[in-house]
Formats: C-alpha cells, sequence, structure tokens
C-alpha cells in the first residue's frame, strides 16, 4: 500500500493495484487445446472504492488460440493517474497465442507470449491535486518539491510458455517471466537522491518434465549498484541482499520534516518442485520507507511467477498396445519406457498433478509485473495473473 497518512493524515491509501500485468495461461486435453495471453494497463481501488476510469478495459491486449485473430494483438495504453497518488505514462501492451494439434503428437514450439510496456511509474509526485512529497534540508530546512519513488524512464514485464524438447523423447513445458527496471529512485532531483539502478534484469523460467530429475527452476536475480547523494552505498553483494538509508522529507505544509528511514532489498525465489508440479516467485527488488514504524510505503518491483506441470511423461512413446486409433496423433516409439495415456493439461494458479485418463492437471501458467507496491507486497497472483500491486497485507516471502 501507498499510505501518505504518516505525513498527511488527510489524504487517503492507495491499495490493490496491479501495474503492467502479462500473463499467458494453457487448457490442453487429449484431443483439444487451448491458449491464452492477456497483457494490461493496471487495476486500482483507493480506500477501497474503484477509482473511476479504473480498471481501463479498453486498454487490455488479449489473444487465444486456436480460433483467435492472426498474428499478435497490439494495444496503446493512455495516461494513467491513481487518484494523484501514482502516475505513469502512455505505453503498450502486446499479446500472441499459439496452438496446433500437432502439440498433441510431440510437436514442440510456442504457447503464448505477453509483454507490457509503461513509461515513467511515479508515486507522489504532486499530481491531480494531491501535493508533492518535499525534501528537506537538515542544515538549511530549505525544501525542495520532488517524488517518493519514480520508475524510469520505462518499465517492461514479459511472460512466455512454451513446449520444449528435454532429449530422450521427452517434452517439458515451459514457463518462464521476466522484468526490465530502469532506473529507481527516491527523492529524485534532489541532494538527498538515492537511486538502485538495475544492471542485471531479473527472469525466473521453469521447466517441468515429468518427474523431479528432469524439472529445473532457473533464478536470475537483480543486480543492483546504489547511490546515496551521488556517493556508491556499500552493499547488496554476496551474502548482503539489503541496505538501509535514510531521508528528511515532508507532505503537508502545515506539518514539520520527518526522518524516513529506507530500506532496498533484493528479493529471493520460492520454489515447489514435486515429479508433476514446478512453480517458483520471487519479487525482483523491495523497497520500503517508513516513519517510525509505520509504512509509508512498502513496494515489490518486478514480482515474477511461474508455474508448469507434466502430470506424465509428456512425449514418451506409447506402448503398442495402446497406439491411439486411427486419425489420432501417437509418439513415435524409441524409448523402452512405458507410460500412461496423456492426461488433459490445465493452467492454474496451484496446479494439481493429475491422474493418468482423469482429464485434470496443469500444463503452463507464468506472470510477471514491472512492480508490485504495497504494504503486504505485490504476490497477490489469481487465475495466472502477475501483475504490479498495491495490497493491503504486509508483505513476507510466501507471497
Amino acid at each position: 500500500m501507498l499510505d501518505p497518512g504518516p505525513l498527511a493524515p488527510d489524504l487517503p491509501a492507495l491499495a490493490d493495484v496491479r501495474l503492467a500485468p502479462a500473463t499467458g495461461e494453457v487448457v490442453a486435453g487429449n484431443h483439444t487445446g487451448r491458449s491464452d495471453a492477456t497483457a494490461s494497463y493496471a487495476d486500482a481501488k483507493l480506500l477501497g472504492m474503484h477509482l473511476p476510469g479504473l480498471p481501463l478495459h479498453d486498454a487490455v491486449a488479449a489473444q487465444h488460440a486456436p480460433g483467435g485473430p492472426r498474428g499478435p494483438v497490439d494495444v496503446t495504453l493512455a495516461t494513467l493517474n491513481a487518484g494523484g497518488l501514482a502516475t505513469a505514462r502512455l505505453g503498450t501492451a502486446t499479446a500472441a497465442a499459439t496452438w496446433t494439434d500437432g502439440y498433441h503428437c510431440g510437436r514442440t514450439g510456442p504457447l503464448t507470449r505477453a509483454t507490457t510496456m509503461v513509461q515513467g511509474l511515479s508515486l507522489l509526485g504532486g499530481a491531480g491535486g494531491v501535493p508533492a512529497i518535499q525534501a528537506v534540508d537538515a542544515l538549511t530546512h530549505l525544501t525542495r518539491r520532488t517524488s517518493l519513488l519514480t520508475v524510469g524512464p520505462t518499465g517492461s514485464t514479459r511472460s512466455a510458455t512454451a513446449l520444449v524438447k528435454l532429449g530422450g523423447g521427452r517434452i517439458g513445458v515451459r514457463s518462464g517471466a521476466g522484468v526490465a527496471l530502469g532506473d529507481v529512485i527516491l527523492f529524485s532531483g534532489t541532494p538527498q537522491e538515492i537511486t538502485a539502478k538495475v544492471i542485471n534484469q531479473p527472469t525466473l523460467e521453469v521447466v517441468a518434465g515429468g518427474d523431479r530429475k528432469h524439472s529445473t527452476v532457473t533464478y536470475q536475480p537483480a543486480t543492483l549498484a546504489v547511490t546515496s547523494a551521488g556517493k556508491p552505498v556499500p552493499g547488496l553483494t554476496g551474502d548482503q541482499t539489503s541496505v538501509s538509508l535514510n531521508l528528511l522529507g515532508r507532505l503537508a505544509a502545515d506539518r514539520p520534516a520527518s526522518p524516513l528511514s529506507v530500506r532496498i532489498s533484493v528479493g529471493k525465489v520460492t520454489r515447489h518442485l514435486s515429479d508433476t508440479v514446478v512453480r517458483a516467485e520471487a519479487a525482483s527488488l523491495r523497497v520500503e520507507v517508513k516513519l517510525g514504524s509505520a509504512h509509508l510505503l512498502d513496494v515489490a518491483l518486478g514480482y515474477l511467477t511461474v508455474a508448469a506441470t507434466a502430470p506424465c511423461r509428456i512425449g514418451a512413446p506409447v506402448p503398442r498396445d495402446r497406439v491411439p486409433a486411427t486419425g489420432q496423433p501417437g509418439d513415435t516409439p524409441g524409448d523402452t519406457q512405458q507410460t500412461t495415456p496423456a492426461t488433459q493439461v490445465v493452467a492454474t494458479t496451484t496446479p494439481q498433478p493429475g491422474t493418468p485418463g482423469s482429464g485434470s492437471g496443469a500444463l503452463a501458467l507464468t506472470g510477471s509485473n514491472v512492480a508490485a507496491v504495497g504494504l503486504g507486497g505485490l504476490a497477490l497472483i489469481a487465475g495466472g495473473l502477475t501483475a504490479l500491486f498495491f495490497t493491503r497485507r504486509r508483505y513476507t516471502a510466501k507471497h
């Protein structure tokens, strides 16, 4: 949550914002399949009420296959103003989904791809009648208008799912997500400016191969270079995953300047692997700003979540006594290991392993967000949605 209350009690809090979600979902049965890709802009609530104009229903790029339009779907995104508390300039959203009957016969290839790009995210920058936060010089007490946090000049999210060859006649289900973050700046343009420059962008990928041996989780964490007042800040190397700094600022003209504590930390990945299900999530970068024990801001930037399920050995040979009926795709014998008939695969947030022939199970689910902001973090992922959240709940690693 972005909560100006500690500095200006008369201002509302901003919650439940999802910025730049990029998601993919795949459902496949024995003889049917469907891929869905969605990239969109934002949703938000102000004190629990939906803001006018949000969500932006006309700012969604969506495609499904089969039966969807040819080629990727592109949508131009307009400027976002969430109650004057958060703003983002225009961007683009692209979604592409692919499905072919050959995927039932051992063919590999892309399933979904979604990307969202926004320009210039700013929090408490003085938009829409909400006052800008002011940096206060500790010696002269002079003030300067600024933004609490900016991300830019651009930020983007991307997600993708695909069927891939793993060798030995085995086909895996791959889900990947990543973000491209610009500079993350607190008190931009002031002598107190704190900048976190992202040197290496974070990525997260899982592959479900039908058992633990052939399933993987690969996480590339963000690499940061932090400066304060133009000077490098040591830390965020090796086992050091966070740095703490201080600012002096105010939001209301009739209130004194307040000391603010800032904590910047690199997130860790949480993962789950079983013989059928692989899922993982990570908040790439977390920024906290507190007045005493009260959070003014708790933001997770670049929240990634991916999941894939291979309920059986996809791509393994079908025993001769179980060869599919004429006209149905089958595998070519090339391995002595026996397997069960193909199982329906369905993308869900918490994939459930399928029982051979039962018609249930999960294939691939993925998503990412440019930023997730909230007292509880960005971690609310439902139905394959990965987005930038301003949320009411305190952020925890379990998210």
